[in-house]
């Protein structure tokens, strides 16, 4: 797996990604081409915001560029640990599920948030930081207060974690 590199400026992650876009996403803004190429490789991108990893993922469906973003924010705390903290925890989840993004605890009690969104074409690293960022900020409000809640992202991500 590729590091995650910490990039505070937009203008730097663009930058890093350059003029020129990988191959894959060639095809994306592209009229009346065979994609099956495209749609059996997706193109990955890892970044970390508010300390917590996410990865998205550039589909292809039909004619359209779509961007799936997942962020693995941390284990949830045991009951016998930190009551207190769970409970707020499972608080804020209830209320973030009325946003557009998907939360969610695995059966490992892994917390997880998971979002769509269609990128304009043709796809450029602008229409592609772009979705990503419109898909964190739906999230951003309750993502903030569940760091908050649960405690310091790099404790949260640590393997001796609650």
């Amino acid at each position: 797996m590729d590091p995650v590199v910490s990039i505070s400026e937009h203008t730097e992650f663009l930058d890093r990604l350059g003029s020129s876009l990988p191959s894959e996403l060639a095809a994306f803004g592209s009229v009346g081409q065979d994609h099956s190429a495209t749609a059996a490789r997706p193109v990955v991108l890892r970044f970390a915001y508010r300390d917590v990893p996410f990865v998205g993922r550039i589909e292809h469906q039909g004619a359209e560029a779509i961007l799936r973003l997942t962020g693995e924010i941390g284990p949830l705390p045991f009951s016998a640990e930190a009551t207190r903290r769970r409970r707020r925890a499972l608080v804020t989840l209830a209320a973030a599920s009325g946003a557009a993004l998907s939360w969610r605890i695995s059966a490992r009690q892994e917390i997880t948030v998971e979002g769509t969104i269609p990128l304009s074409l043709p796809l450029t690293p602008a229409a592609t930081v772009a979705g990503a960022v419109h898909l964190l900020l739906r999230g951003d409000r309750y993502l903030s207060l569940l760091l908050d809640v649960l405690g310091d992202a790099d404790e949260l991500n640590s393997p001796v974690a609650a």
